[in-house]
């Protein structure tokens, strides 16, 4: 009985202490520039920060693009432009008779759903996903690219680039692009039959940063596309590191195949970045110099924090300061 009550005095103790609110010390942490009362400077100035105290971490936010602290939690906006590009070559006359039908098409949905039915093939959906893809809207934009129709085998055409705001009617649902050859073959295509390339897609945002969304194949078993063979299995669309190929031999029958992408978010954005200029093993800084290279306004944010394992103190300093050219 004794050691009993010993013991759950013990682990009242070890409770009690765990539930303590962990103790962080108090931040002494001060920031100043040499230009308190202006704060003007040219782009040829290095701005001079003094800075005093030594808590155990401090980030710096200039203010630029990529780096204001207002948008440090920002995932998402919606002053982008959608691009979309990709290069176009073909490996026969077949192939510009393929394209010159109107059987290949570039399609976007917003309502697709992205579910497949099980398949041996990581990368391959069976044909019954047609009926699932078929019952989506898909918008067809091939009309705003350049399709070569005539021309040099084996060479590589600019598609242009395509704006394609106009499909989000949801900002909250995601983008699915795909390339489709639906319609009659029209002949041998050649073992590179109709290769894409050089795919591109991005959301260009109007103070000049952007997002990049990945449409690199990446494989043979791809990540980023499925292929569905919905009509006539002898035709196929095919991955690689790098391209997407659409093969067909000699055949008159009709085809349905697809290759569709995974779901781009529109309007996903990255959360602005903070620069670190001092962790907890640093000794303390006395001063940071930063040098702007364009002319503007910038909010400056300097944020120290004292960190224990549950427990955080932190002091924000903030100069809004003018860049002149």
């Amino acid at each position: 009985m004794k050691k009993y009550i010993i013991l759950h005095i013990s682990l009242l103790v070890i409770l009690f202490a765990s539930c303590k609110k962990e103790e962080v010390r108090d931040i002494d942490f001060e920031v100043t520039t040499e230009l308190p009362s202006a704060w003007i400077y040219t782009i040829k100035d290095s701005v001079k920060f003094n800075v005093s105290g030594n808590p155990d971490v401090i980030y710096f936010y200039s203010g630029e693009n990529g780096y204001n602290y207002d948008f440090r939690d920002r995932t998402s906006r919606n002053d982008g432009t959608l691009k979309l590009s990709f290069q176009l070559r073909v490996d026969n006359a077949d192939g510009f008779a393929a394209l010159a039908s109107g059987n290949f098409k570039v399609v976007a949905s917003t309502n697709f759903t992205g579910i497949y039915s099980t398949s041996p093939d990581l990368n391959v959906a069976t044909s019954t996903d047609s009926a699932t893809l078929n019952k989506a809207n898909w918008v067809d934009i091939t009309n705003r690219f350049t399709i070569p129709t005539s021309g040099t085998p084996s060479l590589f055409y600019n598609s242009g680039e395509a704006t394609i705001n106009d499909l989000i009617t949801n900002p909250n649902n995601p983008i699915y692009i795909a390339f489709l050859y639906k319609g009659n073959a029209t002949g041998a295509l050649g073992a590179n039959g109709i290769t894409i390339g050089s795919l591109s897609f991005y959301n260009k945002y109007t103070d000049g940063t952007q997002v990049n969304y990945n449409l690199v194949p990446g494989g043979t078993v791809s990540t980023v596309w499925k292929i569905v063979k919905a009509a006539n299995t002898l035709n196929s669309w095919a991955t690689s590191s790098t391209q997407l190929k659409f093969t067909s031999p000699l055949t008159a029958s009709y085809s349905e195949d697809w290759a569709v992408s995974n779901a781009f978010y529109p309007n996903l954005a990255l959360p602005d970045k903070a620069v670190p200029i001092k962790n907890v093993t640093n000794s303390p800084i006395t001063q940071y110099r930063y040098r702007f290279t364009k002319p503007g306004d910038y909010k400056v944010v300097f944020v120290a924090s004292n960190n224990g394992a549950s427990n955080q103190k932190v002091k924000i300093k903030t100069f809004v300061i003018t860049v002149n050219p």
